[in-house]
């Protein structure tokens, strides 16, 4: 019997992959771990924990008898009581303390393509940091960087498609120019998945992406084409958006634009070898295929 830890199990991505590992017939049980409970009945083999990831003392309990941790704990954007610093960088050393405690073996962790100690972003900074303690702490380690995700509970796809539903408007920041990689989420715990049942696979960090690269305009336009949805794209310039985003930072809990995701609008967000098709030997679900599929009369 095996017992695997999912670090922001409640989450878009730790629910994903609760539910793969259950179809894949996990043997052993499956822990969810985060600052919030389950709002439904868990199946059986899966277990709830809620403590804070930046807290040493939150996480020994959890550990007990842990053979593999799913390092899933990210945030996209900051809040006054949730920062890039406490979640990635000192929620991953107490997530280490806590696993060589408890003698856990291997530890499989989503960061995110452009992870770099050079990056513009603080976000990709700090995942670069997360990235290095994960790497240094002799423990068997993969490291999953994918693009951006998106599925049924993603915040970044979905919401998009509703400003297209709803008000017939699809934001672009600047040009539009910069690229994107999008991944479904499905395809993403199918790798995390194989991950774990197979530990000679190499590389250690291992970048994945869809089937296609989009500019951040052409993806807007496939979320209008694929909708069927007459929106009109508006093109804002960054220097606007990010006196918005300063007072949506000063005034609101949680901003629905940050300065910080500003900043990542306007990098290149792509695979440079997509290891899903290469490594994984996984096909990758298009977007839009996706978004037909889901998409309301």
């Amino acid at each position: 019997m095996h017992t695997a830890l999912l670090t922001g199990g409640t989450g878009f991505i730790g629910q994903a992959l609760m539910e793969q590992l259950k179809t894949d017939r996990f043997n052993g049980t499956i822990r969810l771990f985060s600052r919030k409970g389950p709002t439904s009945k868990l199946p059986d083999g899966v277990e709830s924990y809620t403590g804070d990831v930046s807290s040493y003392s939150d996480l020994v309990s959890a550990m007990a008898g842990v053979d593999t941790i799913f390092h899933l704990t990210g945030i996209l954007a900051e809040t006054r009581t949730q920062t890039y610093e406490k979640v990635h960088v000192q929620g991953t050393r107490s997530m280490l303390k806590a696993a060589k405690m408890a003698g856990v073996k291997t530890i499989i962790a989503v960061s995110a393509i452009g992870a770099s100690h050079s990056a513009q972003s603080r976000y990709h900074k700090t995942k670069a940091v997360m990235e290095d303690e994960i790497l240094s702490s002799g423990l068997d380690v993969s490291i999953v960087r994918p693009s951006v995700v998106f599925g049924r509970r993603d915040k970044f796809i979905n919401l998009f498609a509703g400003l297209a539903r709803g008000l017939h408007i699809l934001p672009l920041i600047g040009s539009g120019k910069n690229l994107v990689h999008p991944i479904w989420v499905g395809d993403l715990v199918t790798s995390l998945s194989k991950l774990n049942t197979d530990r000679t696979i190499k590389p250690t960090i291992l970048e994945i992406g869809g089937p296609r690269i989009y500019t951040y305009r052409e993806l807007m336009e496939t979320i209008k084409s694929s909708l069927k949805v007459n929106a009109l794209i508006m093109s804002q310039p960054p220097s606007m958006l990010a006196i918005s985003a300063f007072f949506q930072e000063k005034l609101l809990p949680t901003p629905f634009l940050t300065r910080e995701m500003i900043r990542m609008a306007l990098s290149d967000n792509v695979a440079k070898e997509n290891h899903l098709v290469t490594v994984l030997n996984v096909s990758p679900y298009p977007l839009e295929a996706y978004l037909e599929a889901n998409a309301r009369p």
